[in-house]
């Protein structure tokens, strides 16, 4: 069985304001986008994949395919909705992947994927057809409800029973094209749920606090440090 990758890079970058598209601020001499497929895609030892994009944004990414020699990766044009742009990319991943082949789909904005933890998803992906990589909850959490004088704490939700959703997520290709052309509920948080809709069970490997996203300016300044500490 081989292994394939998406990588998602077509979002609209709303919380980053005047600064523009996210995936092209530059951090540590190289824009976000480029450090993302350095370590997705290039130290991910994928057998293919696939960039899911802005076709605008079509050029600087070949760009960066010829930099780091990605001749086996191609790009397709991405959607508003993330899970629609998923659906792009299973769609351009048809006559490489196999029914049995394990898809590895990710979130550009996680720039600092570690290896390991894509290595993991796979494993167990290959092993039980889905697999994902989460956090544990630190805090309490509590179960609230909106009442006329305000915010009311109902439970304290157990944090044993919690985990936070990283990506990369990671599926048989039958399993999770099947899937998505079965979704029928709105737009759904994430690929792990649209499994889980569709009657699989889904395994939980190991995160990793690296992996966190790009999403606000003030995350600059986090992945400029830890840049500088991991390539330095």
């Amino acid at each position: 069985m081989k292994s394939f990758g998406i990588l998602l890079a077509a979002g609209q970058s709303r919380r980053m304001g005047a600064l523009g598209p996210k995936l092209w601020l530059m951090v540590a001499g190289r824009p976000a986008f480029a450090w993302s497929l350095w370590h997705f895609a290039v130290k991910g030892e994928f057998d293919g994949g696939v960039v899911v994009a802005r076709p605008e944004d079509f050029e600087r990414i070949e760009h960066w395919f010829n930099q780091f020699g990605l001749t086996h990766w191609r790009l397709t044009t991405g959607s508003t909705e993330r899970y629609l742009s998923v659906q792009q990319g299973l769609a351009a991943l048809k006559g490489l992947a196999q029914d049995q082949d394990v898809v590895l789909i990710h979130d550009a904005a996680r720039i600092l994927v570690p290896f390991a933890v894509i290595d993991r998803v796979r494993h167990a992906a290959f092993q039980q057809g889905a697999a994902m990589p989460a956090l544990p909850v630190t805090d309490t959490v509590k179960g609230v409800v909106e009442t006329p004088s305000g915010v009311e704490v109902i439970k304290t939700i157990p944090r044993s029973q919690l985990r936070l959703a990283q990506t990369p997520q990671g599926f048989h290709y039958r399993m999770i094209r099947q899937a998505h052309e079965a979704w029928q509920q709105g737009v759904p948080t994430d690929d792990a749920e649209v499994v889980e809709h569709f009657g699989h069970r889904v395994m939980v490997v190991p995160g990793d606090h690296d992996n966190r996203k790009l999403t606000t300016p003030d995350d600059l300044t986090w992945f400029e440090w830890r840049l500088q500490q991991i390539h330095d």
